[in-house]
């Protein structure tokens, strides 16, 4: 007979404590909440002790009968934000260690509506404007079912109106809801006192990296008028849109305030002097491209910046530089000087071109307008024919955006306008005018999808077309064009097929994208465009479907295009980023 060996004390106990937490571990409650939905059955879910303990390793009977006593308490309390007092609640809890199940069958019953509505406003802003506006949309009304958010959605209009008119010591002498479950009624009471009024004092800005003075332009707090929270906003943000400072600090020294009069003291600390920038991709209109950027933030202490930049592609090469003078009182208007050296391949030629410019950037109103003089030498070859060209070109540029977001953007639309011409004669040797606009704009028909389109079109007035140098003709094709043909290969052609670019440009295009996952998504696309010597240029089609990958940097969409006319056929692939527009 063989005999089995008892275990050890220790086997004893660890087998003892497996199967303890074996079971402690199958404990729980399972909890249901019927007759409610939305967010009033969220909120009794939310505020049931009993549930947020249904998993707790420490349930037994004990516990799990006190809470389930409690329930009544916490769904009541749950159901009074909404304006249900008087709930009617059917508790069932049934089963035993380790497993319970309670059951909440509820009927909220009827409102609590606000019977008697009393707001006041005393002190020195009685009679301020901004509470009659508050009043004639208060989100409080008699015979309305009272809700507990509601009413301190008022509370919270008052106060912010006052604190945005400058009655910086405004507060509730009284606010009070009162409640009476068995008639389901409510009344509230609501009486704000303002104190005075508040007004800016003198202003100071602390700097050390421009002349006293230059920063101050910047300023939208003016001394002795009333105290504006949003000017503290706009100052901030307008002193940092200059790019002279890395921190902005606007200290309201309200405990040296002198007859209401608030001091204002700006803190900033200097941006480095020098910002480098470096960049390297790939878009099938450039080819492979490169591109380093040198900014002077404050050339000098008057704040003059100087910008400096080279890039660099297998299409297009450009070195630019401007200089830069600040005006006005608004960041980013500017007296500019500058030159540039750029050459480009066309379908049929290349050009070399040599800029020299002058421009004035203002902003009226929300439109970004710039003025400009610009003496461009051209060497240029389309087809056979060797053309150099000098141009002295006066013209008017405007751009105004509204976009959700500047990278990403889902809804919004952009304009751009641009109308430049020269004078044969006068340092010019060719007469033309030329008006371009593209308008763009994207829309999301879902909480995934965007739908996105372009209109543009382009227009040369000229004596004679031929001495007008490629950089000034129109051409389409490509990424930002038509996709399906390659970069600017549509246009008018000459005797030898080779295209030479059109007086005229006309072009259009319709794009739905959708986001599957997260950042990735597909897209559909028509263009449609072309460039011609009619007013109405003949429109090559394409078609095609993309990639979109949403990164912090823009769009990245890889897409396979198929063209409609001309007798291409096959199909072609454009890579590139999307920002913004």
């Amino acid at each position: 007979m063989t005999s089995t060996p008892l275990p050890s004390r220790r086997c004893r106990w660890l087998l003892s404590a497996l199967l303890l937490w074996a079971g402690a571990a199958q404990a729980g409650i399972e909890v249901e909440v019927l007759g409610l939905e939305g967010v009033e059955k969220d909120n009794v879910e939310l505020r049931l002790r009993i549930r947020a303990a249904a998993q707790s390793p420490d349930l037994d009977d004990l516990l799990v009968e006190g809470l389930h006593a409690r329930a009544g308490e916490d769904i009541r309390g749950a159901l009074q934000p909404f304006g249900y007092y008087s709930p009617k609640i059917e508790s069932v809890l049934e089963g035993q260690a380790p497993d319970w199940k309670a059951r909440y069958t509820i009927d909220k019953g009827l409102p609590t509506l606000i019977t008697r509505i009393d707001v006041e406003v005393e002190g020195e802003g009685q009679k301020d404007r901004i509470f009659r506006r508050v009043f004639r949309r208060f989100p409080l009304t008699t015979y309305e079912r009272l809700q507990h958010s509601q009413y301190e959605e008022a509370k919270t209009r008052l106060a912010q109106a006052a604190y945005a008119e400058g009655y910086l010591d405004a507060a509730f002498v009284s606010s009070q809801l009162r409640v009476n479950p068995e008639e389901r009624s409510a009344e509230i009471e609501l009486i704000l006192s303002t104190g005075p009024r508040y007004f800016f004092g003198p202003v100071t800005v602390e700097q050390t990296n421009l002349k006293p003075g230059i920063a101050e332009r910047y300023v939208t707090i003016e001394p002795g008028e009333p105290f504006d929270p949003q000017k503290l906003v706009d100052t901030q943000f307008a002193l940092t849109d200059l790019d002279y400072f890395q921190s902005v600090e606007i200290d309201p020294q309200r405990e040296q305030a002198k007859d209401q009069r608030i001091p204002m003291l700006i803190r900033t600390t200097p941006r480095p002097k020098r910002k480098w920038d470096f960049g390297v991709g790939y878009g099938t209109d450039t080819g492979a491209r490169a591109s380093v950027a040198n900014d002077v933030r404050y050339f000098n202490r008057e704040g003059h910046k100087l910008h400096a930049e080279v890039q660099l592609s297998q299409i297009k090469n450009n070195a630019s530089g401007e200089y830069r003078v600040p005006l006005g009182r608004k960041p980013g208007e500017y007296w500019g000087f500058g030159g540039a050296v750029q050459t480009e391949r066309y379908e049929d030629g290349e050009s070399l071109k040599y800029v020299l410019n002058t421009s004035l950037n203002r902003f009226p109103g929300h439109w970004k307008r710039k003025w400009y003089l610009s003496f461009e030498h051209e060497e240029s070859e389309l087809s056979d024919r060797v053309q150099t060209a000098d141009l002295l070109m006066p013209g008017i540029e405007l751009n105004r955006s509204e976009l959700n977001d500047q990278i990403l953007t889902r809804r919004g639309w952009a304009l751009f306008l641009d109308s430049h011409g020269a004078q044969k004669g006068a340092l010019s040797s060719a007469s033309f005018v030329q008006a371009h606009g593209i308008l763009r704009g994207v829309y999301p028909w879902s909480r995934k999808g965007r739908v996105l389109g372009r209109i543009e079109y382009g227009a040369n007035i000229v004596d004679d077309f031929s001495d007008l140098p490629a950089s000034q003709r129109f051409f389409a094709g490509g990424d930002q064009s038509v996709r399906g043909y390659s970069y600017q290969s549509i246009g008018p052609k000459d005797a030898d097929g080779k295209v030479v670019g059109g007086k005229f440009l006309a072009g259009f295009s319709l794009e739905s994208d959708y986001y599957f996952w997260d950042k990735w998504g597909a897209a559909v696309f028509y263009d449609a465009g072309g460039a011609d010597d009619d007013v109405m240029p003949k429109l090559f089609q394409g078609i095609g479907i993309g990639a979109r990958y949403r990164s912090p940097v823009g769009y990245i969409q890889a897409d396979v295009a198929h063209p409609l006319d001309g007798g291409e056929s096959g199909l072609r692939l454009h890579l590139g980023i999307r920002v913004g527009l």
